[in-house]
């Protein structure tokens, strides 16, 4: 599925971006639960589905990719919402959040397109180490 690079590109910036939404916020104060749910959401499922998306070639890994994209786009409108109706809104935030959005917007839309346009008898590339068969001894 070469339609799926896109997608792997927008999966590392995502993991990029929310690294550093992260750092941001690490100073807040975060129950180990609740911080344990924000890791895994944030960077364990777009990890796990990039390794999906690189190992298996599988259509299912980018529908995984425009589910969690999805989920994440309107987290991140909360967020913006969230932070823009605060008295002293933080600007880098805002960005990066705004940033994170568009690369959700740009997976749902590409993975769309790459889930509308995959054949089915498009499989994982063919191992092109032959195993030769010697003729038996008999």
């Amino acid at each position: 599925m070469p339609q799926a690079r896109p997608i792997i590109v927008l999966l590392i910036v995502l993991l990029v971006l929310e690294g550093i939404l992260f750092r941001l916020e690490s100073g807040s104060s975060l129950s180990t639960i609740k911080d344990g749910i924000l890791l895994g959401f944030l960077f364990v499922l777009p990890a796990l589905l990039l390794g999906g998306l690189i190992v298996l070639r599988q259509p299912w890994a980018v529908m995984g990719a425009v589910i969690y994209s999805t989920i994440a786009l309107a987290l991140d409108l909360a967020t913006i919402v969230q932070e823009a109706s605060q008295a002293s809104p933080r600007l880098i935030v805002l960005v990066l959040v705004v940033g994170s959005s568009l690369v959700n917007f740009l997976i749902m839309i590409m993975g769309g397109r790459c889930l509308l346009t995959f054949q089915p008898g498009e499989g994982p590339p063919e191992d092109h180490h032959y195993k030769y068969h010697f003729p038996s001894s008999s």
